[in-house]
Parts: C-alpha cells; structure tokens; sequence
C-alpha cells in the first residue's frame, strides 16, 4: 500500500470517482450530497470540489465542521428544511442516505436521470439511478492518485487501540460518526 494510503479509502474513493464519472456534470453545476459527513460523503464533495463543482451536502449536526473544512455549504437536516433552501434545484444529486431522505432530496433534481443513489435501490422508482461500480484496477490507481495528491484525503475522527476494537466498531456501527475510525495494530 502506498505511504499515506488508508484502508477504507479505495471503497470510498472509487465510489465517488463512479458517482461522479456516472453523473459527467461540467465545472460551475450544482451538486447535492445527502449524507455529506461519512467517508463516501466527503470523498464525492473533496472529489466534486476538486472537478469545479458547487458542492452542497446534507447531515447531522456533528457532520458540520469537516464539511465545511472542505468548503461544501452544509445543511444541518435537524434544524433546516432541505427542501425549501434551493428553489431552482441541483443539476446532480449523490444519495447516501436512502429511504425517506432519498424521496425528500430527490424532488430537488433539475433532471430526475441526475439522482445517483450508492445504497437504496429504489431510486429507478424516483427516475433516478443506482451507481454503478467499477471496481477495476485503472479505477483503482485513479483513486490511489487523487488520495496521494491529497483531493480524497479521509477524515479520521478517532484512532483506537486494538484492545478498543469493540468500543471503535461499536462507534462506527451508530452509523454518525464524522469521518474514518482507525484502529491501530502495533
């Protein structure tokens, strides 16, 4: 593995090259990422950012500052009506959420086509379109790349000691944390 390669990176690095690839959006269009604050999630946003998109994502409140770090303009879902903040809709929307969240954003697509779901296979329901993955090696080194250049750096929220395994998985299966959580073998 390269120097400063995490495991992890490939899932979410490729998927969002996949997300992106798939949506082909030119620099200056509008993107929505629902569930900005996971690892997928700021990979599409650094990626889209990286492309000359306008990132917007949805998340909870402790999904906030590493969203912003990365310069997404954030929508807290708890405290704000994601489907009132931009009448004239997106030109892409990246789903990461699924269910009820999915059926809410989805609406705000200026092109239903342009609403790409990574976990809920419904979206051909709502016009929209599952992902779909490349899991190849030419993906893969293009991801390797853009994570050595730094665009798909992680967020790493916490580092555990392996004799915190449990405790770490436990924090990852909540399903809220705000990036990447490490455990450390040595």
């Amino acid at each position: 593995m390269p120097s400063g390669m995490r495991i992890g990176e490939p899932v979410a690095g490729t998927t969002a090259v996949d997300v992106l690839d798939q949506l082909g959006l030119p620099a200056g269009a509008t993107i929505l990422v629902n569930g900005v604050g996971g690892g997928v999630g700021l990979a599409v946003a650094r990626l889209a950012a990286a492309r000359g998109l306008l990132v917007t994502g949805t998340g909870s409140t402790a999904k906030r500052e590493p969203a912003e770090a990365i310069g997404v303009r954030f929508i807290d879902y708890t405290a704000e009506d994601v489907g009132e903040l931009n009448p004239v809709g997106y030109d892409g929307i990246v789903d990461l959420v699924g269910g009820s969240s999915l059926r809410t954003v989805a609406p705000l697509a200026r092109d239903p086509r342009n609403v790409i779901a990574v976990g809920d296979m419904s979206v051909p329901d709502l016009g929209g379109r599952f992902v779909e993955r490349r899991l190849d090696r030419e993906n893969l080194e293009r991801s390797a790349l853009l994570a050595l250049d730094g665009v798909l750096a992680p967020v790493i929220t916490a580092v555990h000691p392996l004799s915190d395994a449990p405790a770490a998985l436990a924090t990852v299966e909540n399903g809220h944390t705000p990036g990447k959580v490490v455990i450390k073998v040595s």
